[in-house]
């Protein structure tokens, strides 16, 4: 009797266990081959892919084909690198700009060979596209939400930076990745640009070093023609001129007014005001070819020596309100009603507008405060708010 039992569950075991490989095997053999560039028609069904590995994380790889990059969670570990050409199956989460797919099984992954990258040469010429490999040397780098972008120079011609580099955008981000990296980069070039993915599809290599400049030696430099200050990465010195407006501050190399003063584009807003001693980092010099005047571009400051509020003159900041519109200033005055506001009026008989405290006609006061403008009276004045 326990030999016609165990006979019987061994039976229906092996029929289960065979109905499950026919299923399997059935929805191996119907799932249609797609190139990487239909998956529109495909949201949401399993597919056979085929493409060359362009990137990759811990869980992730970039598969390359047909014009496509696609990114493919994994679900088990596989052993793949770079340039692998490889085979799996996978279902379609999404085909939008960039296709997600996740493979079904690492029993469905399958190595085809290895293909190579076209070693790119620079400057670039126009018909250039597909899966390249490049070397040479990074500036004006700076991160862009989840992307780090910036151009690769030819370390053989780093003068013709302007003309020989080609730009990057990476789907990721290292703080090895500065102005100045020696890096060997493999990827997908379109339309001009270099289409970067996953951790070691970029390899940092070395770093040229930095100058360390005031800004009157880096002006010197440019005006000699010296080319070493336009593709190696600067470390600059100097004052805020003008209380930052969003991610522009202009620089200066003495204060109250400096002669020379130089533009700087950041990335990304800091808490820099007028009057700071600051150094900026990792910097790129760059020519605005609209204005030719150099602009320098980093995404990297530090205020060394904080300079805090201004004392001034009520006639210092009325003869020249723009430049210390956002500034924190300390000034002394006689407070003057005038209609429905108050003024406050120095001791040459110049006049600001003060406005957030209620001060008494002909009473002299001294005011902390921060210099705005008031488009209700389309006149600058001295907030004392807060």
């Amino acid at each position: 009797m326990r030999r016609e039992r165990l006979f019987t569950s061994l039976v229906v075991v092996f029929a289960l266990l065979g109905t499950a490989l026919l299923l399997y095997l059935s929805g191996r053999a119907t799932a249609p081959e797609v190139e990487l560039g239909d998956l529109a028609s495909f949201e949401g069904e399993q597919v056979v892919v085929e493409g060359t590995v362009v990137g990759t994380e811990s869980d992730t790889l970039y598969l390359y084909g047909d014009s496509t990059v696609a990114k493919v969670y994994l679900n088990d570990r596989v052993p793949v690198k770079v340039l692998d050409r490889v085979r799996l199956r996978a279902q379609v989460i999404y085909a939008s700009e960039m296709p997600a797919l996740e493979m079904i099984s690492s029993q469905s992954f399958v190595k085809r060979g290895e293909d190579t990258a076209v070693q790119l040469t620079l400057p670039l010429l126009e018909e250039e596209e597909g899966l390249v490999s490049v070397e040479g040397v990074t500036r004006a780098v700076a991160r862009e939400g989840i992307f780090q972008k910036g151009y690769i120079m030819p370390t053989a011609a780093l003068e013709e930076v302007f003309t020989a580099g080609v730009p990057f955008s990476w789907y990721g981000a290292s703080e090895e990745l500065k102005e100045g990296s020696i890096v060997k980069a493999l990827g997908v070039l379109t339309q001009g640009k270099l289409h970067l993915y996953g951790e070691d599809s970029i390899q940092v290599e070395g770093r040229l070093l930095e100058m360390e400049l005031t800004i009157g030696e880096l002006m010197r430099r440019v005006s000699s023609g010296d080319g070493d200050v336009l593709f190696r990465p600067l470390n600059l010195r100097g004052y805020v001129l003008y209380e930052p407006r969003g991610e522009s501050v202009y620089l200066t190399e003495s204060l109250p007014e400096g002669i020379l003063s130089l533009k700087c584009l950041l990335n990304s807003t800091f808490p820099l005001h007028k009057g700071d001693f600051v150094e900026v980092r990792n910097a790129t010099l760059s020519l605005d070819e609209d204005t030719l005047r150099y602009t320098l571009l980093s995404d990297e400051v530090e205020v060394l020596l904080p300079h805090g509020p201004w004392n001034v003159t009520v006639e210092g900041i009325a003869s020249d309100p723009l430049s210390f519109l956002g500034a924190s200033v300390v000034v002394e005055g006689v407070a003057r009603a005038e209609g429905d506001g108050i003024l406050l009026e120095g001791r040459s008989g110049g006049r600001i507008w003060v406005v957030g405290v209620s001060l008494n006609d002909g009473t002299s006061y001294r005011v902390e405060g921060e210099v705005v403008y008031l488009k209700e009276r389309s006149a600058y004045a001295i907030s004392l708010e807060g």
